[in-house]
């Protein structure tokens, strides 16, 4: 098995031991994602999924445990060196910028890529989020599917991708449709996604694996089926 992300006994803990107010938000979880898989953390509100996510992300740093990306031990490690990018629930799109601006906003910033390159990224990006031709519109200009395609963090080229709960603000037609485009995605570009929802549903119907998680702690690890 190719593993891309290796979490073993993580946990997180806010607050001082000891004291009354402490809360172990993830607790001891090990968990492995494979390569190229779509994976779902599933489970209800406050049970720990999106703690776990930010660990990863480099948003919170654990408590315990460790976190291997492609066997290295990045806890110590800034989010911007990590190769993971985060998509929230929110679009995240600057207003005032272009598709293709806002696609190639972390790029500009990163003094490795020529001008030449970075829009040979972007036009490869926008190909297999299927927005060719849109590359000039502005974010009011595309309708909701087409901000959720997560061109952004895509173009970065990430290890994962973590997706935390982006359908949640979605009408119910428009989630069906996303799910379908999130999944195409997914297969098209061959990154390795890890999806965090409270939808039951959303993550039977597209993960390749999914984990269940109550109170902190991974109650079952397997396939949707």
């Amino acid at each position: 098995m190719d593993t891309v992300l290796d979490l073993r006994s993580l946990c997180k803990q806010f607050g001082e031991s000891g004291n009354s107010q402490a809360h172990l938000a993830v607790d001891n979880v090990s968990l492995a994602l494979r390569r190229g898989e779509f994976f779902s953390l599933v489970g209800p509100s406050g049970c720990g999924k999106t703690t776990t996510l930010r660990l990863i992300a480099g948003l919170e740093q654990a408590t315990a445990g460790m976190i291997l990306l492609n066997g290295v031990d990045v806890r110590h490690l800034p989010p911007n060196k990590r190769r993971v990018s985060t998509v929230f629930q929110n679009y995240a799109l600057f207003p005032h910028l272009s598709v293709s601006r806002n696609v190639a906003f972390g790029l500009e910033r990163d003094r490795r890529w020529s001008r030449d390159e970075i829009r040979s990224k972007v036009s490869a990006v926008l190909s297999v989020v299927q927005l060719l031709g849109k590359d000039s519109r502005f974010p009011r200009e595309l309708s909701g599917g087409e901000k959720q395609r997560v061109a952004r963090s895509l173009v970065l080229e990430p290890n994962i991708l973590l997706l935390d709960e982006p359908l949640s603000a979605l009408d119910p037609q428009l989630r069906r449709q996303v799910r379908e485009e999130l999944r195409a995605l997914q297969r098209r570009s061959g990154i390795t996604f890890l999806l965090v929802t409270h939808d039951q549903e959303e993550a039977m119907s597209m993960s390749d694996r999914m984990a269940v998680m109550h109170h902190g702690c991974l109650q079952q690890v397997g396939t949707p089926r």
